[in-house]
């Protein structure tokens, strides 16, 4: 596989990858992923497996959300060390 077609599938992982991120900080559940076929924005077999490989790996990070719901957790750093 060249280098290009590598960066490409890297970035369609990510991008299920944060989808399945954002869906949790929406507060939807590990097992609600019913639409998730529908969230895939790819035509050809091979990007849709990529994107759903990224999503499914999310979902079974069990890691948190990259962001709150309603906010970002971002402070400045000043802040952070007088907590």
């Amino acid at each position: 596989m060249s280098d290009t077609k590598s960066y490409e599938f890297s970035r369609i992982f990510r991008q299920g990858w944060n989808a399945a991120k954002k869906k949790l900080a929406d507060g939807h559940t590990v097992g609600d992923d019913s639409n998730a076929a529908d969230l895939n924005p790819y035509s050809t077999t091979e990007e849709r497996v990529r994107w759903s490989e990224g999503f499914d790996q999310a979902l079974a990070s069990h890691a948190k959300p990259y962001s709150t719901p309603g906010g970002s957790t971002w402070r400045p750093a000043k802040q952070k060390r007088d907590s």
